[in-house]
């Protein structure tokens, strides 16, 4: 079998695992639902500006496609994606929410793991959000995590948190009293 290759270039950016979970899971969204998701992942774009550079991996994507494209020295992250996949999601919703909340503030802190921490984050929710439009599910994608079911269960430690300090403080100024 030969594999289509989906992490397109990784200059020691991210580690091993991720990389063979992105070529795992990008496989799996290509076969269900016809779109390919690629990244690159270069420490620097090299004597080639990035439009240039992104030029260079593009060229040759067929549609519909997504590039999440990473330059470290450069600190740029951009989502391509050709028309018809830039329908299928939002891509600042995924930048913002999945991508850029968990970037280290400081430069040294920006590791392979914690490089593929947050890139793997966005492209995961990118596989997601396709696998949502096209009304398929993904057995390789991380469990969706209940917004709903976690705001009720944070409510409800806080009520229980009140209620006990309030029989703290009952129970402290009968015995003083």
């Amino acid at each position: 079998m030969f594999a289509k290759p989906y992490v397109l270039e990784n200059q020691n950016q991210l580690i091993d695992k991720t990389v063979g979970f992105i070529e795992i899971l990008s496989s799996e969204v290509y076969e269900k639902t016809g779109v390919s998701l690629y990244v690159v992942a270069l420490e620097n774009l090299g004597s080639k500006n990035l439009q240039e550079k992104q030029q260079f991996f593009i060229r040759n994507l067929k549609n519909p496609y997504v590039l999440l494209f990473f330059a470290q020295f450069e600190k740029k992250i951009n989502i391509i994606a050709s028309a018809d996949a830039e329908k299928m999601f939002d891509k600042k919703e995924v930048y913002w929410d999945y991508i850029v909340s968990l970037i280290p503030k400081k430069d040294d802190e920006l590791t392979p793991q914690n490089i593929s921490a947050f890139l793997l984050n966005g492209f995961v929710d990118i596989a997601d959000r396709i696998a949502e439009y096209h009304d398929v599910e993904l057995e390789h994608s991380f469990p969706k995590q209940n917004k709903g079911v976690q705001i009720a269960v944070r409510t409800l430690l806080y009520v229980m948190l009140f209620v006990l300090l309030l029989l703290f403080v009952f129970v402290y100024l009968r015995r003083r009293g």
